[in-house]
């Protein structure tokens, strides 16, 4: 059975896509009792909502003045700290994105795959392996690692062909609640300037991701490669209150 959102992921969620598709006149929120009638909450459950919003940095919160959304942070298209999915990443840059499937295959898992996701040596790994193109032209190549017992539901090939959070939703009943990220430079290899089109010793923006469920039980593991002259990537990186103390002192 796939793991629900809460009540205030949910209304978060809700806001997120208000937010995004920009629905509020002058990016002036509504009060939280207008806000709880048009999203069907509690004032508690949208208060910590809002309250998630603004540690995202999306929306400011003035006291005695509103709410209003934070415009440096909305036309920000591609934020680290976001888990997205590549097809809708490509055409917010603008482009046609479609999908090349290069290979999938089950077996056992490398020793350093199955540490990557708790499992016991040489366990069974469905991994799938896809390009993704932005008008023809090959961007990003992922290699997505699932532990073979989460695939409760029979499924076709062509599932695996596109965003591999649907299929984990669909036929695993998991749903990813956060990755964690290693980001490195890399340069490409023969076999990745084949793949990506690209000359050999090109420079290549290398993700590898651990993707958690709601209990912090590792379901995904990710290797990415990225033509750095495609996308930009922004972290907002906020101040914590231990270092602003620290500077306080000084």
């Amino acid at each position: 059975m796939l793991e629900t959102l809460s009540k205030v992921d949910q209304v978060t969620a809700n806001l997120r896509a208000l937010i995004d598709t920009r629905q509020f006149e002058a990016g002036r929120l509504p009060s939280e009792p207008a806000l709880a009638d048009l999203l069907g909450a509690s004032r508690a459950t949208v208060r910590q909502a809002l309250a998630q919003l603004a540690l995202d940095g999306l929306i400011v919160r003035k006291h005695g003045v509103g709410t209003f959304v934070n415009p440096h942070i909305q036309n920000i298209q591609t934020r680290l700290e976001e888990v997205w999915d590549f097809i809708e990443m490509i055409r917010l840059s603008g482009h046609t994105p479609t999908v090349q499937h290069v290979e999938m295959n089950l077996g056992p898992a490398s020793p350093e795959i199955a540490r990557k996701l708790a499992l016991e040596s040489k366990a069974e790994v469905l991994t799938t392996a896809n390009i993704f193109l932005a008008d023809g032209l090959p961007v990003i190549y992922c290699l997505d690692f699932i532990p073979a017992h989460l695939v409760k539901q029979a499924y076709r090939d062509e599932e695996l062909h596109g965003p591999v959070y649907t299929f984990l939703e669909k036929r695993c009943g998991q749903r990813v609640d956060h990755n964690i990220t290693e980001i490195l430079p890399v340069v490409a290899d023969p076999h990745l300037s084949e793949l990506l089109d690209c000359p050999p010793g090109a420079p290549l923006h290398y993700f590898t991701e651990v993707g958690f469920n709601s209990h912090n039980t590792p379901i995904l593991y990710s290797e990415e490669y990225y033509r750095p002259e495609f996308f930009s990537f922004t972290v907002i990186r906020k101040m914590t209150s231990r270092k602003q103390g620290v500077r306080s002192r000084e």
